[in-house]
Order: C-alpha cells, then structure tokens, then sequence
C-alpha cells in the first residue's frame, strides 16, 4: 500500500510553525493517501489519538473509517485525507485534563493557505466533506450538513485570499457530496439508516464517475 502527503518539507515545517502560534492547538498531522485518489476525504481537525501516531483517523475514529470505506470497496489507497486544521485544538478542562474542540475562525483561517495547496493539488476529484466545519469550509457558515448531507453538489467554494484575510468564491466549481463524519452513527444509533443511506448514494455516485 502506497501511502504518502502531497505537503512538501517546506509545508510541513510551516504547517508546525502555525500550531505553536496559538496557545490551544498542538502537534501536526499531515494530509495523506493515495498518489491517485478516487475521492478526497475533507475532515475537521487530529484529534489525541491522530497527534499521538501522526496520522489522521487512528483510533475509534479510524476504525469506524476502515470499515465505511470497506462498505464503499475502497482503502485509504484509494482516498486522501486532510482536514480543515491540521493541529489538534484543545481545550483544559477543571481538572486539568485536555480535550477536543472544533476549531475557530482563527485557526481555520490561519491553516487555509494550507488546505486550498492540498485541494489544489488534486483536480477534477469528487471532494466528501465529512461533518459541518469541511462543509462550511467550502461552502460558507450558512451550510449545515443535516440539509445537505448525501446530496450531490457543484459549485465553486471558498479559497483564502491572503492578502485581504478574507474568503472568496474560486473561479473554478467543484463536485461536492456532503456526509456526516464517520463516527457520528456511532455516537447517534437512531441515525445510522441515514448515515447508511447516504453511503449507498455515494457508492452509487463513485460506480457511475468510474463507469
């Protein structure tokens, strides 16, 4: 199995630079997959467990992956994964103890110039989002994934503009299919018809581009 990041050296040294800019994130965690995805798998953020093994979806998480991806008859050979942020943010709790949290605007603007490289790397690929902070990644603040989850989308998407700090629409659209992240059926048992639904449509969608 052929497992590599598109990010060269020089990216991930200032993708860690960007993690020890802000107090509540830590470590890095690489996009990565196959040389020549079928799809691209757009998550949040690593979480512990991704910091710990310096890959995305380990643990829970991971295994919950695996066996979705095995439903759909693909490997992660045959994706690329990469997330909004690729620092784990974090917050402190009472006791001490360090805990996951979705990352803010800040963060997600600061790892832009990141993520547009990556998905700019792959044309022409049908992009998942997994959850709502990938989705509103590409489409803005206003979409929410219980109205679009498993409906196929083109259009374009947001792209950092660094000279202004702000998001702009790219000139190019994009095929776009909206799914809950993966271990959301297992936190939430009375969806799983609808997370499997949704893979069915997406198993469909992958037979027909490939036809």
């Amino acid at each position: 199995m052929v497992i590599q990041t598109v990010l060269t050296p020089e990216w991930i040294e200032w993708g860690k630079q960007r993690s020890n800019e802000f107090e509540f994130l830590e470590g890095f965690v690489a996009g990565e997959g196959g040389v020549d995805p079928k799809i691209l798998l757009l998550g949040e953020a690593p979480g512990a467990k991704e910091i710990e093994l310096g890959h995305p979806f380990q643990g829970p998480s991971g295994k919950e992956l695996d066996r979705w991806l095995a439903s759909l008859n693909l490997t992660r050979e045959d994706v690329y994964i990469f997330g909004v942020v690729s620092a784990r943010p974090f917050r402190v709790g009472k006791s001490g103890l360090k805990s996951d949290r979705r990352p803010n605007n800040k963060e997600v603007k600061a790892f832009a110039p990141m993520f547009d490289y990556e998905l700019a790397k792959f044309p022409n690929r049908l992009l998942v989002t997994m959850g709502n902070a990938s989705l509103q990644r590409l489409l803005g603040k206003d979409a929410k994934i219980g109205e679009l989850h498993g409906k196929f989308i083109h259009q374009q998407v947001q792209v950092f503009n660094q000279e202004s700090g702000k998001f702009e629409m790219s000139d190019k659209e994009y095929d776009i299919f909206p799914l809950y992240h993966p271990s959301y059926s297992k936190r939430f048992k009375s969806m799983q018809p609808v997370v499997d639904a949704d893979s069915a449509k997406l198993k469909e969608l992958l037979a027909n581009r490939m036809v």
